[in-house]
């Protein structure tokens, strides 16, 4: 796959704004991914079709050995209905309960979206499977390879689907445009929940993070991209690059104007991807690196979310969920800067 070299150039890449004007790249899978993926599929769902057309060979071999006369009509009926299943409703099931991927995506990294950015519904994956039967034309008859043969158009060319993704931006055949969906291409990267903050604080501004701050899936994300990349970055571009998102929640949070942009990124990754033990720990070894905070205060060592914050800023949660000034002098004014 060849590089990007200007950003706005149609190529292999799209990106997805999210509400919270976090703006995603994805890869995008082209055809020579995207079939091998779908003939993997059909393997697999043949498998299975003859799976259930052995078993059903047992069931009526039984019936027929009790006498049942009807036996076989009833196997025959139940081949035509399992096999209708199987091959209509395969992609829809795996794609609604595994997250857009079938076993054939799952086989080659790929998986199925919406265009923007979230994962795909029932509807979706049932609209973009049910289209598949328009992608697949034109169909070639069967007289190519027997010239005896009656003339059943059987064999799908896919020139259809192929030129439906090569006229359009993200790759998209006749089902997905219906369905508002794109099939991307999942590149490895380090799972955002085997990182750790290099800076203890950021477990005390966790504290003051409000409890029914309710933190979306795109937000959520967004924070797990940015602490992968952030050791990259240096100490003004992290401040630069979180101050997008860090800026209106320290306004939301009630928190000091002067908090670190970076800082605050790390508290939500504390919150979000981190357990309950491993944010006390966390807690735990900042007490042990200022012993001397919250006796600043007069507070005890335990209650650290108001000592920790510059002007004593603490949560307040009994009536509006949300942080409230105490009348503490201020103190330690540059602890979270």
């Amino acid at each position: 796959m060849a590089r990007r070299t200007d950003p706005e150039k149609l190529d292999c890449f799209t990106k997805v704004v999210t509400p919270e004007n976090i703006q995603f790249e994805y890869v995008l899978a082209g055809p020579f991914l995207r079939l091998p993926a779908y003939i993997l599929d059909v393997l697999f769902w043949n498998m299975f079709f003859f799976g259930v057309l052995v078993l059903l060979l047992v069931i009526g071999s039984f019936l027929g050995l009790a006498g049942i006369s009807a036996a076989g009509p009833m196997i025959l009926f139940l081949l035509f209905v399992s096999y209708f299943l199987i091959s209509w409703f395969y992609g829809i099931f795996f794609e609604v309960y595994f997250n857009g991927r079938t076993p054939g995506k799952m086989l080659l990294k790929l998986r199925t979206i919406g265009v923007d950015g979230r994962p795909i519904n029932a509807l979706q994956a049932g609209l973009r499977n049910f289209l598949r039967v328009a992608d697949v034309n034109v169909m070639l008859s069967l007289q190519m390879l027997v010239s005896e043969a009656p003339p059943m158009y059987v064999f799908p060319t896919m020139t259809v689907g192929l030129a439906a993704m090569l006229l359009t931006s993200r790759m998209q055949r006749v089902g997905d445009l219906a369905a508002g969906t794109m099939v991307i291409y999942e590149q490895p990267r380090y799972s955002p929940w085997n990182l750790q903050p290099d800076d203890n604080r950021a477990f005390g501004l966790a504290e003051l993070i409000p409890p029914t701050y309710a933190i979306s899936s795109s937000l959520a994300q967004a924070v797990g991209l940015y602490m992968e990349n952030r050791r990259r970055l240096g100490v003004a571009r992290r401040e630069e690059v979180a101050a997008k998102i860090a800026r209106p929640l320290i306004q939301k949070f009630g928190l000091l104007p002067s908090t670190g942009n970076d800082l605050l990124l790390c508290a939500l990754y504390v919150r979000v991807y981190m357990s309950e033990q491993q944010q006390q720990e966390g807690l735990n070894s900042l007490r042990s690196t200022n012993p001397n905070t919250a006796g600043n205060a007069g507070i005890n060592p335990p209650a650290i979310a108001a000592p920790m914050w510059s002007d004593a800023w603490q949560p307040d949660l009994s009536t509006s969920g949300s942080p409230t000034r105490t009348t503490n002098p201020p103190i330690n004014h540059s602890e979270f800067q």
